[in-house]
């Protein structure tokens, strides 16, 4: 009996042993691993748009608002915001740069596709478009098309097509056409049918973005 009851205790011992010594070969089961989420997929953690260090002198649409006569006003001191105005694309490249003085846009303007390349380019003074407005083709260093304004009136616009040759020129006075010239795209010149100049590509609001 005695023989029996050892020989029993030793089979049960060594089954015991086989067991737990497997189970570090076993892979664990995560709880937050097996159970997908409701659409079967795993979750991917949201990410935040990425904003580069500022410089000194630049600053974030959120820090501003803006006063009644249009004037731009830093929320930190309640002040006419001075120095340049900057947005980012989600992938952390710069949307736009804005100069400002005194509250009002001044001096260059410039915005950027989501790759890095200039889209446009614009000049101000108090706030009104004076200078030259450049538009470039999307993904190039061509321009598309040019429009100067002497103080917030447009004197002339011009374009050209994406082989760098003109494609038109209109000039005014006091705000309205008064000549105009068209070219196809080798060159040659081409008849108006219509004294209406070539419609912006972009509408002409000074106190917004291209």
């Amino acid at each position: 009996m005695k023989i029996e009851s050892i020989a029993r205790s030793l089979v049960i011992t060594a089954l015991l042993i086989i067991q737990f010594a497997g189970c570090k070969y076993l892979p664990l089961s995560d709880p937050a691993r097996s159970k997908p989420n409701k659409l079967g997929t795993p979750k991917i953690p949201e990410t935040n748009p990425t904003i580069p260090a500022l410089d000194s002198l630049e600053f974030l649409e959120k820090s501003t608002y803006t006063g009644p006569s249009g004037v731009l006003y830093s929320t930190k001191n309640n002040g006419p915001c001075r120095g340049v105005l900057v947005d980012f694309y989600p992938n952390g490249r710069k949307k736009s740069a804005i100069s400002y003085t005194d509250g009002y846009r001044e001096g260059s303007a410039q915005w950027w596709t989501a790759s890095g390349r200039l889209k446009h380019v614009q000049n101000y003074h108090r706030g009104k478009l004076n200078g030259i407005w450049t538009q470039y083709y999307d993904g190039y260093i061509q321009k598309r098309q040019e429009q100067i304004y002497d103080n917030g009136t447009e004197t002339m616009r011009r374009g050209w097509w994406p082989n760098g040759l003109k494609k038109f020129e209109v000039t005014f006075l006091n705000g309205k056409e008064i000549s105009r010239q068209s070219w196809d795209e080798l060159g040659a010149p081409i008849r108006e049918k219509t004294t209406r100049a070539p419609t912006p590509a972009v509408p002409v609001k000074p106190n917004q973005q291209p």
